[in-house]
């Protein structure tokens, strides 16, 4: 045989079913990995009993993907960082910035697209995993609109024609998209737009009222009243307040606008979608319906009824002229609104099947934002409260997001009624299934809470651009480091003074906002000043304003779900600033559970906790493991320890997309009608019963003080804030690392490593009882409990903290 012989032999070898070949990509087309010998045939579909699924998390800044297996662990990670790896389109933080507008490339995201599944592709070591994925479903960054040419559906569909091209070389800002680079979440110039919906639907309701009472001429009202009706009129209309970022701003600043690019935008649009609409479609290999969760954020979409608001439609349609009649014409370029976030809605395209080797059988579920996909990522318990004063509380979870630099805190929860208000966000359920509903077909006859496991609604309460703030806290008062960050946030006392008198407030608001406050105000004995005395204090107070927005915000929230007549509200003082009794618990969470790049910082979860006086958890999801120094990019000068396994974490919106997956799969595959939540809840149990029978003979606990002064207790089988994490469920399952603990702000020479017997785990256990701590929930471990009496100052201080707030927001200070 010769030396040719021999070679064309060990490749046919290398090629075989036992020995699957790479996937068809062009050695040209990326510079990722090494690139094989010869575009080749999709490898043969996977067996069907290891079914994987993907899902993807297309940030503002970062691309990422995660695969789970079918008992919801994850199994690998990629991620994209955009402003390194797609240096070509000059962008800072995923987005090019002129002032005001903040847009980016719609082409910038598909070849982002591109280098992601490339990269998982090539990279993971089970040359099989591609082909295993059964299902496909992501999270789309918030509030940026894509335009759609004409011409996109052709170009989808021939890209099975072009295997190897990437996405981005045939679905072109050229040739795919009306307008190249629409904005993003970050801009604010769309401050005129807002004040011509506010006016024109402020005048809608007053005419409306006027009507209703019989009333034909009336006095001309001032126009701040005006405007407050149109803001509670769009409120009620689409369960969020219109800011200059909404989509609905956006979409009619391109209407109106004449400029060399907008000129005729929706002449040469024939579909307008968000990311997640857009993400869906390229897979599907067609243009995907909207999920209706992701479309409450565009201001168009009315929650209660389900379908896009014609009179707001209207408006928008005619540019802010009155008298429109093209609501067809808009409703087409929105087109249709999928309510059931687990239904199939198609095989995913050919072009993925011949380039990147994917099943042909594999299914795509819907897309929703990350805000609903991030809600996703845990169970949470419903804010159903008891329906009589003399019921216990039921269990009422709440998941709060710390974000990264550039991104807003958000929290969430569960929300049974419509009860809408410009300080939160009222969205559809972006996991309830259509036969939930009650009118569905095969379920007359029957009750309501036979049927309807999942609430109809979430609630999503944002304080937008929290990491900002903190960053610019950090640069000013802290050399940039977030070890010192946290060193203070934890030294400083509750308020920042340890006196009775003055008590202080740190304020941060962000630039483009509908208010004159602006940057960092601060207030000491209820009067402003420029700076504080002891500038150390800064970081503390402003962790303490951002938590008690939140937890004011929250608290209202669980007031609206009551009657007037509740006995629970008897303890309401007369004209309170709140709205709500301060130190009621009926008012407050069960339980907080902490997600997020800064949720491991130990500081801010020990604040979280005490400020909402209930204990704070992570979940215990090895794709959430992050340092416990801060958020992203905490360590100035020091490699960031934000791998797992060799691999960068996932976020919590790519881990609750990739939990929507694998619910999807098991409906299609199995048509199996189990809610989300009892789907999600199944597999957590089953980890947590493995994890405690495996670990039940190597039990190490360890105690630390937590920020506040209080003691929380962590164990080996459920891990910490702390940098290295154990074993846990959902998780990798490689090796068991020892647990070891680094307070903020502090460096420990030496790890230390705990290893105990069994009878001195029991002794431990026993002195435990003494705290009445309970053991961890399944899914969760406990990283704070909160300060009873810093939890009543900050009660006591919320009035004054809502007069201050509300003094700098209208300019009176």
């Amino acid at each position: 045989m010769s030396a040719l012989d021999s070679l064309a032999a060990s490749l046919f070898a290398a090629t075989s079913p036992l020995n699957p070949h790479a996937p068809h990509l062009k050695p040209l087309d990326t510079a990722i990995g090494s690139p094989p010998p010869a575009p080749l045939p999709p490898p043969r579909m996977a067996a069907t009993n290891n079914p994987l699924c993907l899902s993807i998390d297309a940030g503002v800044a970062t691309y990422k993907a995660c695969v789970l297996d079918e008992k919801l662990r994850v199994v690998w990670t990629a991620a994209v960082d955009i402003d390194d790896e797609l240096q070509e389109y000059g962008t800072r933080d995923g987005v090019h910035t002129l002032g005001d507008v903040v847009t980016t490339p719609s082409e910038l995201r598909l070849h982002a697209l591109d280098l992601l599944l490339e990269k998982l592709t090539r990279d993971s070591p089970d040359p099989t995993l591609v082909s295993r994925i059964a299902c496909i479903s992501g999270a789309g960054q918030p509030n940026t609109l894509h335009y759609l040419s004409h011409s996109f559906p052709t170009l989808l569909s021939s890209l099975q024609h072009s295997p190897q091209s990437r996405i981005s070389s045939i679905l072109s800002s050229q040739t795919a998209f009306a307008l190249s680079s629409p904005a993003t979440s970050g801009d604010t110039s769309a401050s005129s737009q807002v004040r011509a919906l506010e006016m024109h639907f402020g005048k809608l309701a007053i005419a409306q009222v006027l009507a209703e009472e019989g009333e034909e001429d009336h006095k001309p009202l001032a126009k701040g009243v005006v405007l407050e009706d149109g803001r509670d009129e769009l409120v009620r209309r689409t369960g969020e307040k219109v800011a200059s970022r909404s989509p609905i701003s956006q979409l009619l600043k391109v209407v109106q606008e004449k400029g060399e690019e907008n000129e005729g935008v929706l002449d040469r649009t024939g579909r307008i979608v968000l990311e997640s609409g857009l993400l869906a479609s390229i897979f599907l290999g067609e243009l995907a319906p909207a999920d209706a969760a992701d479309a409450c954020s565009t201001n168009l979409f009315n929650p209660v009824l389900g379908d896009w608001d014609d009179d707001i439609l209207d408006f928008v349609m005619a540019g802010g002229e009155n008298n429109a009649t093209k609501i067809g014409k808009m409703r087409n370029l929105l087109g249709e609104v999928e309510k059931d976030g687990g239904i199939e809605l198609g095989r995913v395209a050919p072009y993925f099947v011949q380039r990147f080797g994917f099943s042909p059988n594999c299914i795509v579920a819907p897309f929703t934002g990350s805000e609903p996909a991030t809600f996703l990522s845990f169970p949470l318990a419903s804010t159903s409260p008891p329906r009589t004063a003399s019921h216990d509380c039921p269990p009422r979870d709440a998941l709060v997001s710390l974000s990264s630099i550039a991104e807003s805190d958000v929290l969430l929860v569960p929300c049974e009624q419509y009860v809408p208000a410009a300080e939160r966000a009222i969205a559809c359920h972006p996991a309830k299934a259509w036969w939930e509903n009650p009118l569905a077909e095969g379920t007359k006859g029957q009750k309501e809470g036979e049927i309807d496991g999942t609430p109809e609604f979430i609630a999503i309460i944002s304080s937008r651009d929290a990491g900002v703030g903190r960053a610019l806290s950090r640069d000013l008062y802290c050399n940039g480091q977030w070890d010192v960050f946290s060193h203070l946030s934890a030294i400083v006392p509750h308020g920042g003074t340890i006196g009775l008198d003055e008590k202080y407030y740190a304020f941060f608001f962000p630039h483009g906002e509908a208010t004159s406050a602006q940057g960092f105000i601060r207030f000491v004995a209820g009067a402003k000043v420029q700076e504080f005395t002891d500038r150390k204090i800064n970081p503390r107070l402003l962790l303490e304003s951002q938590f008690m927005s939140l937890r004011l915000r929250l608290g209202r929230l669980y007031r609206a779900l009551l009657s007037p007549d509740d006995p629970r509200l008897a303890k309401t003082r007369p004209f309170d600033a709140c709205g709500f009794p301060a130190f009621s618990s009926a008012f407050l969470p069960s339980r907080i559970v902490l997600v997020g790049d800064a949720a491991q910082n130990p500081a801010m979860s020990s604040l979280v906790s005490t400020i909402f006086d209930t204990p704070a958890f992570l979940p215990l999801a090895s794709g959430l493991k992050s340092m416990a120094t801060g958020q992203k990019g905490g360590l100035a000068h020091e490699e960031e320890r934000d791998v797992l396994g060799g691999r960068k974490k996932t976020s919590a919106a790519a881990l609750g997309a990739g939990y929507k997956a694998a619910w999807a799969f098991s409906r299609s595959a199995k048509g199996d009608r189990t809610p989300f939540r009892e789907f999600l809840n199944a597999a957590i149990e089953a980890h947590s019963a493995e994890d405690t029978a495996s670990h039940v003979n190597h039990k190490v606990e360890y105690e630390g003080r937590s920020a506040t002064g209080t003691f929380a207790s962590s164990s080996f089988a459920t891990g910490s804030s702390a940098s290295a994490p154990p074993p846990t469920i959902l998780s990798l399952g490689s090796q068991s690392t020892p647990r070891t603990s680094h307070a903020a702000g502090e460096t420990l020479e030496h790890e230390q490593t705990y290893r105990f017997d069994a009878q001195t785990s029991r002794e431990w256990e026993e002195n435990d009882k003494g705290r009445d701590l309970e053991p961890d929930p399944p899914g969760l471990t406990l990283v704070a409990m909160p300060d009873k009496d810093e939890w009543k100052y900050y009660s006591s201080m919320l009035p004054e903290f809502v007069r201050l707030e509300r003094s700098a927001l209208k300019g009176l200070v």
